[in-house]
């Protein structure tokens, strides 16, 4: 038997009354949970912000005056070194907090990754942010 390929809906009244949780965001309004693609030309910052957000999320600190949710954050920093994240670090912060983690190599997607992060998460539940720089 086939599966008719039809429109999944739902009528306004069934969805109002449907109890649904908000979502959870690490920078209010601006980065929700889920899965983000932060894209641009070559050498414009994005390793820079992706590097000051994990700070300022870690320590609880507001991002362009929106408040985040401060937590364990991880950023795997796979183009740098650890000399390259560490001078970054001494330009945008005087104290980094324990609760940054990052690591300049990790498996690819499909060939262990995965139970990295899973093993990550199950380490630091508090974890509310991970950036993988760049993806590959």
């Amino acid at each position: 038997m086939q599966k008719e390929n039809r429109l999944q809906t739902i009528d306004g009244e069934s969805l109002m009354s449907l109890p649904l949780k908000p979502l959870n965001f690490a920078v209010d309004t601006l980065l929700s949970q889920g899965l983000h693609v932060l894209a641009g030309s070559p050498k414009v910052g994005k390793s820079w912000l992706a590097l000051w957000l994990s700070v300022m999320v870690a320590k609880g600190e507001p991002v362009w005056g929106m408040p985040v949710k401060q937590g364990t954050t991880l950023y795997l920093c796979l183009e740098d070194s650890t000399l390259r994240i560490q001078n970054r670090l001494f330009e945008i912060t005087e104290d980094a907090p324990a609760n940054v983690h990052f690591s300049t190599g990790s498996d690819i997607l499909g060939k262990g990754l995965e139970e990295q992060l899973c093993t990550f998460l199950s380490e630091h539940p508090d974890t509310v942010l991970v950036i993988i720089d760049t993806y590959r």
